[in-house]
């Protein structure tokens, strides 16, 4: 494992790779190559063991393929754990298999967790390592939590930050109706910019040689105003941004999530990258088994299309 801070690590991706690019791993099945598709309505139509090896094995060659075709691109994967528990024990041994082979890479697990005590130990200990320095079964570098329950769900991940582990802390989320929750305000300041604010008071400990800290934020990109807010209150954490692309953000507001040197802000894409053959600028210009050349081709597009915002890392 890296002794390194998380933040210092993200940081040198970024600067070695010229680019703010992380790629989600999302492996939908109806928006996946037909040979996978097909090996995956089987499997769910019958069930056998030797149908459920085979769906396994398409699953995780979809992944890896991806991760090959944009490792030069990408400074992490983030990986939407849901889409492998979907699949039970299989789709965790999957994911428990693309972590260790490619643990050079820096990978997100976006979980959402947020509970609290022995509880919380247990989802950190399940992806980061035990107190004793066993591994953990879904090694990851960072994760994402809920804030819900306040500071005691972020506790039992500070040995962790505070060595060579990251996390993301959902403060204003993408989805239309986050405003629910949100953006509800007192004196004038609302929920979204108070975890902000207590983040930064969380991870004032953890920050690293480039003057950023391992508890970060998740800010979604559909929300560039309230994301300017965010920054003020917290100008040490890295923002993790989804929702450019898909969900209606857009690139150009980019310098909204970064501080005034263009730093600070990482852009997850997983549909408009890894089913870009359907999805964005690149839709129906690949072949249904293009799709890693798609994905390769949609990455730099928005390294590119970022930097021409904010600068290069």
């Amino acid at each position: 494992m890296s002794s390194i801070n998380f933040a210092d690590q993200l940081i040198d991706e970024m600067k070695r790779k010229q680019s703010r690019v992380i790629v989600g791993l999302d492996p939908v099945r109806e928006h996946a190559p037909e040979s996978m598709q097909k090996i995956a309505l089987t499997y769910h139509g019958m069930g056998n063991r030797e149908i459920r090896s085979a769906s396994r094995w398409g699953i995780r060659e979809f992944c890896e393929r991806i991760i090959e075709a944009t490792d030069d691109v990408a400074v992490a994967y983030k990986v939407q754990i849901a889409f492998f528990e979907k699949f039970g024990s299989m789709g965790l041994a999957i994911l428990e298999r693309l972590l260790e082979e490619y643990e050079d890479k820096l990978f997100i697990i976006d979980g959402k967790r947020g509970d609290i005590g022995h509880t919380s130990g247990a989802y950190a200990e399940a992806f980061f390592y035990s107190e004793e320095g066993d591994m953990a079964p879904l090694l990851c570098d960072a994760v994402t939590l809920n804030p819900y329950m306040g500071r005691d769900v972020v506790d039992p991940f500070m040995p962790y930050l505070k060595k060579d582990k990251g996390a993301f802390v959902l403060a204003k989320t993408s989805n239309p109706s986050s405003s629910d929750i949100q953006d509800i305000a007192l004196n004038g300041v609302t929920v979204a910019e108070s975890i902000a604010a207590k983040v930064s008071e969380w991870g004032a400990d953890c920050v690293g040689d480039h003057g950023y800290s391992s508890l970060g934020l998740v800010v979604g990109a559909t929300f560039p105003e309230m994301a300017r807010k965010i920054r003020e209150a917290a100008p040490k954490s890295i923002i993790l941004v989804p929702g450019i692309g898909f969900q209606g953000g857009q690139a150009n507001d980019a310098a909204a999530f970064c501080n005034d040197d263009g730093q600070g802000a990482v852009f997850s894409f997983s549909r408009s990258i890894i089913f870009a053959n359907k999805f964005g600028p690149f839709k129906g210009r690949y072949e249904d088994a293009q799709y890693p050349e798609a994905a390769r081709v949609a990455a730099e597009h928005y390294r590119v299309a970022i930097n021409d915002i904010v600068g290069k890392p």
